[in-house]
């Protein structure tokens, strides 16, 4: 099997309670974990002419805590249209002179929530809203599964009202 097929058959898998846990940072080296206190600022990320928004508040359920619907966000896709061609001289520290404020002051934007106690269930109304928005499955094999899963739980539930009625 080829490893894209492998790697779609993997996330095809996941389930929607597999949560993050802390032990993924266990036996890290120190400076992957440095600024752990910050992993979760809603600021933009900056190196040199490039700006990309960190949005940790769209993924909290990735830092222990519980996921609400996420509002919508600008990503700025002006920011995207950057072409150095001719922009030798530009002083990007004024023209991103408000990107740089905001990072330096992260501190001030982190992202927080309740703590997560245990999984999502499935009528959740972030649940029911992420199933509107997500494409679940990379491949025909993925959503099988799935359906054939829901179709063996209705038919266990079928046989054990019939045999509880006799």
């Amino acid at each position: 099997m080829h490893v894209l097929a492998q790697y779609r058959h993997h996330l095809d898998r996941l389930t929607a309670d597999q949560p993050y846990v802390d032990d993924m940072n266990v036996g890290l080296p120190d400076y992957c974990t440095a600024g752990k206190d910050i992993w979760c600022t809603i600021s933009p990320l900056i190196c040199f002419h490039i700006i990309e928004w960190h949005r940790p508040d769209r993924v909290l359920r990735q830092f222990g805590f519980r996921q609400g619907i996420p509002q919508p966000c600008d990503n700025e896709s002006i920011l995207h249209k950057c072409d150095l061609r001719g922009r030798h001289d530009v002083d990007w520290t004024t023209r991103h002179g408000d990107y740089i404020r905001r990072w330096s002051s992260r501190r001030e934007h982190i992202a927080r929530g309740e703590m997560a106690i245990g999984s999502l269930g499935y009528h959740d109304p972030y649940m029911v809203w992420y199933r509107s928005i997500t494409i679940r499955f990379l491949t025909r094999t993925g959503s099988f599964h799935e359906l054939l899963v829901i179709f063996m739980f209705y038919l266990f539930i079928k046989v054990y009202f019939i045999f509880i009625r006799i």
